[in-house]
């Protein structure tokens, strides 16, 4: 297994994270902390004629939001070689971090989908360590397994996934931390069972565990 400190970020991947910093900082100098426009960066010079260039052949979508939204982190979106893709944004304020024991997590994860909110603003984060995580969308469930004794629980987490009828988009390593990613139908009674069951059996809670998650939709509510 390669060794994490050893990862390179792909100089395509640098050169959008220096252009996001170009845009950050044009949205700190505005005093009215708004969204802008792709053809204002360009008119106003935040972007060279040399960034533009760069967004357009790496087919960069640019999506205009404000720094203090909490779903800002997909800012620039830029697909990869081997058909994925790469978000990044501002980070925007720090999450509110609730809890809740697992016996009632289905009923909230159920009442999160459920919220009148834009479908890419609906992510729930559950964090099991400082570095290992869960997420869950509308039509998506994913892992974020950085440390050795959470890594040891893929085998089960992907059995139970199996079971559940659900096979990986994404099994691999990226920068240090393991993402195991599965497509999900849009049942939203479904998705919290699913949620509950891989929490249970596959990450081995039980129901007086005390789960830990954030979400930004849910602050901004």
């Amino acid at each position: 297994m390669p060794n994490s400190d050893d990862f390179q970020i792909p100089p395509e991947q640098k050169q959008l994270h220096e252009i996001l910093m170009k845009i950050v900082t044009y949205l700190h100098s505005l005093s009215d902390g708004r969204a802008v426009e792709l053809d204002e960066l360009r008119r106003e010079g935040v972007l060279s004629p040399a960034d533009v260039e760069f967004l357009t052949t790496h087919s960069v979508t640019y999506k205009p939001h404000r720094l203090s939204d909490y779903h800002a982190d997909d800012m620039l979106n830029m697909p990869t070689d081997d058909g994925g893709c790469v978000f990044i944004g501002p980070g925007g304020p720090p999450l509110m971090k609730r809890r809740a024991s697992l016996s009632d997590f289905q009923t909230i994860v159920e009442s999160f989908l459920r919220l009148p909110r834009p479908l890419d603003e609906l992510l729930l984060h559950i964090e099991f360590t400082e570095h290992d995580g869960m997420g869950v969308a509308p039509e998506m469930i994913c892992y974020t397994l950085q440390s050795a004794s959470w890594r040891q629980r893929l085998p089960t987490i992907r059995s139970v996934a199996a079971e559940l009828g659900f096979h990986p988009i994404q099994d691999e390593e990226i920068q240090g931390s393991w993402s195991l990613t599965f497509r999900v139908a849009p049942d939203v009674a479904r998705a919290g069972a699913a949620v509950v069951a891989l929490l249970s059996r596959g990450c081995g809670f039980t129901g007086e565990t005390e789960i830990t998650y954030s979400a930004g939709a849910l602050d901004a509510a």
